[in-house]
């Protein structure tokens, strides 16, 4: 016997094995009985992928908002990126997006360098944007909602603390000169700052008002 003629014997056999069960299944239940187990098998798959993908879902929005709402450790954010850009590069844009909107929370509500505060707060905006126009389909409706509500209150957020950061870098500078002259020049910039914030009307004017007065109150101890 050739080998041409085992592997089609091979063949056939593997054929045999795989129509047999059909055959008697056809047998015991018939036609109708047959088409039943088919639409049931359809169905049992459909249900099993839809599952499968709802539980796929849940857990990349359960990711989404951990990143969102925590700043990840540098390594940590390097072998989540790595994990996923193997298996899912558009998922991967997402989650880095979102690490790079985290850590520019981070800084430009603490900075008191007004360059980059004012640089980070761009960039909440501006990646924010691209998320709502590249990703937002990747995140079920309340968590794109979370997004940006999140983005929206650090840009409402920062023009308060913006200004009370710069003037509090002046206060502490101010705290390590030695002549009252140093002092109260470093101490007018404090309420310099807090005068534009209040003059632009975009923060928390109570806040920097209140800020400002505690400034005054300083410099009146130099007067």
């Amino acid at each position: 016997m050739t080998k041409k003629e085992v592997e089609g014997i091979g063949a056939l056999v593997i054929i045999g094995v795989i129509v047999y069960p059909f055959v008697w299944l056809y047998e015991q239940i018939g036609v109708v009985g047959l088409v039943l187990c088919g639409i049931g098998v359809v169905a049992a798959f459909i249900y099993w992928h839809i599952h499968n993908a709802k539980q796929d879902q849940k857990a990349f929005d359960e990711l989404v908002l951990y990143t969102l709402h925590n700043r990840m450790p540098p390594d940590e954010a390097r072998r989540i990126n790595r994990k996923l850009a193997k298996e899912n590069f558009p998922r991967s844009a997402l989650i880095r997006n979102l690490q790079i909107i985290r850590d520019s929370i981070e800084i430009s509500l603490s900075s008191k360098k007004r360059a980059t505060a004012e640089s980070r707060a761009q960039s909440v905006e501006e990646l924010h944007q691209e998320v709502l126009h590249e990703h937002a389909s990747l995140v079920s409706e309340s968590v794109l909602g979370e997004i940006n509500d999140v983005c929206a209150h650090t840009l409402s957020v920062f023009n308060t603390k913006l200004f009370i950061n710069i003037s509090n870098g002046h206060i502490e500078k101010a705290s390590t000169l030695k002549t009252d002259k140093s002092k109260i020049k470093y101490l007018g910039l404090a309420a310099e700052a807090l005068e534009e914030g209040i003059a632009l009307g975009r923060g928390d004017s109570a806040a920097l008002k209140s800020a400002l007065a505690r400034v005054e109150a300083q410099q009146a101890e130099f007067a």
